[in-house]
């Protein structure tokens, strides 16, 4: 069986916000889905603090990897969750190809190994048409917030002496599984 979480919705007959409903959703995969799923996740964990979603994230990845142990597709804007290739054999990390240019940026729908070096969202605000003052202006704050070099606690890029902790929280597996990433 194939299942998929992708898009954002809330359930207002039902009184259900955008995250609940996406926990749920989940919540149903990972008790429904085997090893001989594909189990395709869009963005896992941004409806609620940033904080919060990267732990959920992290920790449903996790969960995938040592329990359900099912063909995955992940995508997230969690780059702290690039971390989990280092821990597990067999997750990798995808990125789709950039090329920047004088005139902007060309999305090239590539999917090729690695991590993406930056994000790309106010190259893709301007594209989808905000404002140009809104463009500039998002751009000044990116630079004063890199400025700053306390990029760390705006954005929680997790410490080392954190990632040991982690790390060595972490479950191990048998080799030979089906991988996610």
């Amino acid at each position: 069986r194939i299942f998929t979480r992708m898009g954002a919705r809330d359930d207002i007959s039902t009184g259900k916000s955008t995250f609940l409903t996406e926990m749920s959703e989940v919540a149903l995969i990972l008790n429904k889905a085997t090893p001989k799923s594909l189990v395709l996740l869009d963005e896992v964990g941004r409806g609620t603090s940033t904080f919060d979603g990267i732990s959920i994230a992290w920790a449903i990845s996790e969960y995938i990897y040592n329990e359900v142990k099912s063909k995955t597709v992940f995508a997230t804007h969690f780059t702290e969750l690039t971390e989990l290739a280092d821990m597990y054999p067999g997750i990798k990390n995808l990125t789709i190809e950039v090329r920047e240019t004088p005139d902007g940026v060309i999305f090239l729908h590539k999917v090729v190994e690695g991590v993406a070096d930056r994000s790309y969202g106010i190259e893709v605000a301007a594209i989808a048409g905000l404002p140009q003052s809104i463009v500039e202006r998002a751009k000044e704050i990116l630079n004063i917030i890199v400025e700053k070099s306390d990029i760390e606690k705006k954005v929680g890029v997790l410490k080392e002496g954190q990632m040991k902790k982690i790390k060595s929280t972490k479950k191990t597996v048998p080799e030979g599984q089906l991988r996610m990433f």
